[in-house]
């Protein structure tokens, strides 16, 4: 797991539900920021999609990789933040 101390930008940890919901065919109600994204039931495609997602909407670069090296879509989202911050 990779540690950052960049809170998560609320649009980013909004963007990455929506998209997780849509992938894991889930209530986005249902994923919370601490939520784990191994159980969320996201594969290794929906991963690549959705950095490609990632990096056509805030403009940065993404290795599809990267969400595996987080536990919680709010660690992952915190890793965006400050990829975004940044810029």
């Amino acid at each position: 797991m990779t540690t950052t101390l960049t809170s998560p930008a609320p649009e980013v940890v909004d963007f990455l539900t929506v998209g997780i919901a849509r992938f894991t065919r889930q209530d986005p109600a249902a994923i919370r920021p601490d939520s784990a994204l191994v159980d969320l039931g996201l594969q290794s495609i929906d991963a690549v999609l959705l950095s490609g997602e990632v990096e056509d909407h805030f403009g940065i670069e993404l290795d599809p990789a990267t969400i595996f090296e987080h536990d919680t879509l709010a660690s992952f989202a915190s890793d965006i933040t400050a990829r975004l911050e940044a810029r």
